[in-house]
């Protein structure tokens, strides 16, 4: 009996606990006033439609691209910008554009990314793509999401800013790649340059996460999500090869069967485990006291106890939930033979895996080679990107959130963690704090036009985009 009572008290402790966390799991306010400035709107709104039209598209192959879009959109940038051409020292690396503006001191320097080159415009689309088309609500065109409006947003900034006289405490720097669509090597470049003149960041901001709805069930505000680390990616090509032949005598065993066979067996296999990294960790606290659903809050606030629970959410859920809990494999490429009565001598399988903060290309290499050490295939590497470090949450994280409520006052702002790829990937090797943001209000309709058809940003958007570069600016 003695036991009975003993596991009623615990379970009643336990209880105890579990609402005791749940109530004190309360959402911050948030103390920041709106603060809007008197730029030139009517100059920011064509300096973006301006840079659209010019096709700055980058190609795997570069011989399918236009060098003269490119070079003339470096020109147009010089251009439109004086005060900022003028105060800063310039210089291009690849296709990059740096622009260093100094500042009372050198050490610790502040670095502002884009990019300026986008990618095809594949599909239909109802106007042209490069037209930078001006009606009361948008501007339209390919980069005008991703991320000629951040770039344009920066510029705007920046030159007002410069105009009144402005002076920074630290250095500024503003990175632009130009060949960040095609993983190619513009701020790569940049790195190895702030690397061979001793230059380490202070903090860095690249594009990323934006203003979004509907990220976290029951929370009906709008939150600002910044990512504070990015998976990495490697691509690997599975191999398989026989003698060939004619396909009307076929052997049993086949470059495709066992092809067949070893992606059946990593497509269910379980290897991949699901965790809770710090950056999504750092996203439940955020978003999850503001939830209205008190199964919800409970849950959240007590992850030491239901976080299985939340793994099988993620599992049922799948998408990018599920992607911020683990490595993802995705079979993307198949080749075999090139006629339907020939049996190929050799076929291959394209997988891209998006790694985890603390898993290495290495160890996932070594986790498919053991799941498939029965079929006579064998792995290639073509090519792998660790996964970041996880950047620090302190002083410039709090300046980043104080320039995001001073623009959007009622957005609750989280860090999470970049399930996609961007060239602030390389800064991590110099910096403690890269955050990727990109200071726009966007809906799913949006997101979806981002190297999809019609892709457009709305006039609020670009008018926010440079207050909030404004307010941040006016912090350092």
């Amino acid at each position: 009996m003695i036991y009975v009572y003993l596991g009623i008290s615990l379970f009643i402790v336990l209880l105890f606990v579990i609402l005791l966390r749940t109530f004190h799991f309360e959402p911050k306010a948030f103390p920041e006033m709106k603060k809007n400035h008197e730029f030139d709107q009517k100059f920011a709104i064509e300096s973006l439609s301006k840079m659209i039209q010019f096709e700055t598209i980058s190609y795997p192959d570069p011989a399918l691209e236009n060098p003269k879009a490119f070079t003339d959109f470096r020109l147009f940038i010089k251009e439109r910008f004086p005060h900022v051409f003028e105060k800063s020292t310039y210089s291009e690396h690849e296709r990059a554009m740096l622009f260093h503006i100094k500042g009372e001191i050198a050490e610790d320097p502040y670095v502002f990314m884009s990019h300026y080159d986008v990618v095809p415009t594949n599909g239909v689309w109802d106007e042209e793509p490069f037209s930078g088309r001006i009606n009361d609500q948008t501007v339209y065109g390919r980069g005008t999401l991703d991320t000629k409006s951040s770039l344009n947003a920066i510029m705007n900034a920046m030159e007002y800013l410069l105009s009144k006289g402005k002076v920074f405490k630290h250095d500024v720097y503003l990175a632009f790649g130009g060949d960040e669509e095609v993983y190619g090597k513009s701020a790569e470049a940049i790195v190895e340059y702030f690397k061979s003149h001793g230059i380490k960041p202070f903090m860095v901001l690249d594009e990323g996460g934006a203003i979004v709805k509907d990220q976290f069930p029951g929370v009906s505000e709008k939150a600002a999500v910044v990512g504070i680390a990015e998976k990495g990616f490697m691509n690997i090509k599975l191999v398989a090869k026989t003698k060939g032949g004619h396909a009307s005598t076929p052997p049993k065993t086949t470059p495709i069967t066992s092809l067949s066979m070893a992606v059946t067996k990593l497509n269910q296999s379980k290897a991949f485990k699901l965790k809770l990294t710090t950056p999504v960790k750092y996203l439940f606290e955020s978003l999850a006291p503001h939830s209205k659903s008190f199964f919800i809050k409970m849950i959240f606030a007590n992850l030491w106890l239901f976080l299985p629970i939340v793994k099988l959410i993620a599992k049922i859920s799948g998408g990018e939930f599920l992607a911020m809990f683990k490595t993802t494999q995705a079979f993307t490429m198949s080749l075999g033979s090139e006629a339907m009565n020939v049996l190929p001598s050799e076929a291959s399988i394209g997988i891209n895996y998006r790694l985890m903060p603390g898993e290495s290309s290495e160890m996932i290499v070594k986790k498919i080679k053991h799941i498939i050490r029965k079929y006579p295939i064998e792995v290639e590497v073509l090519e792998a990107h660790e996964a970041s470090t996880i950047s620090v949450i302190d002083d410039g994280y709090k300046s980043l959130t104080k320039a995001i409520n001073q623009t959007w006052p009622e957005v609750i702002v989280s860090p999470y963690l970049m399930v996609a790829t961007t060239d602030s990937r390389h800064y991590h090797a110099i910096s403690e704090r890269v955050f990727k943001f990109s200071p726009m209000d966007v809906s799913k309709d949006d997101l979806r036009k981002i190297h999809g058809v019609n892709e457009d940003i709305t006039i609020d958007n670009i008018v926010a985009g440079v207050n909030f570069y404004i307010n941040l600016f006016e912090q350092l």
